[in-house]
């Protein structure tokens, strides 16, 4: 492992228990691919501590808000992208959410999926859950996917799908795969391909 990944891992790990320690309720989170399972992601090791240290910081930063449906929010980090899904309780707090995120240095883009409404139920929340596992698993057992270069969620029954695939070619075929199936009602793509194959090199 080269230094600058060490220290990334050092400050993840920090961050994660600081993010813990501020607020005991559980923010939904995901970087798509575990740094456990980083080399064989798209993103390659480094790429996936990037992601995830870049992650912690927002977590950090939207514990600090004090938001009465701080569970409800859904944030997911693929290559700089932020991704903020879920219920937040009015204008006001998605506006200062959005803005907070973007000052966060590292954030190359943010993708507004919040909606303004009420706490999410405990049953939709399970429905999500059953239904974000049951695309997972499909994902892993489909030849030629390989499932670690996607970050899948669910939010209030829409599909949300990032990553970065390893070329053209899976890109296209993750896309079809998943606007195939029949029991997702809405989907929402965010896929990219590695910067070195779209220079061409």
């Amino acid at each position: 492992m080269l230094e600058e990944e060490r220290f990334l891992l050092v400050k993840i790990i920090n961050l994660l228990i600081i993010s813990l320690l501020v607020n005991s309720c559980a923010i939904a989170t995901t970087t798509g691919s575990l740094v456990g399972s980083a080399s064989t992601s798209a993103r390659g090791f480094s790429g996936t501590l990037e992601d995830t240290y870049l992650m912690s910081k927002i977590v950090s930063k939207i514990t600090l808000m004090k938001l009465s449906n701080f569970s409800n929010i859904t944030v997911s980090v693929i290559n700089g992208k932020v991704l903020l899904a879920g219920n937040i309780e009015n204008q006001e707090k998605r506006l200062e959410l959005i803005k907070k995120v973007w000052w966060v240095d590292g954030v190359k883009e943010v993708l507004n999926e919040l909606e303004i409404g009420p706490r999410t139920s405990f049953s939709q929340k399970a429905e999500d859950f059953i239904f974000e596992a049951k695309i997972e698993k499909r994902l892993l057992f489909e030849p030629g996917i390989f499932s670690n270069n996607y970050s899948v969620n669910v939010v209030n029954g829409k599909v949300y799908v990032m990553g970065i695939s390893s070329d053209i070619e899976e890109k296209i075929k993750v896309e079809n795969f998943l606007n195939n199936m029949n029991d997702i009602k809405k989907l929402i793509l965010l896929l990219d391909i590695p910067k070195s194959i779209k220079d061409g090199k």
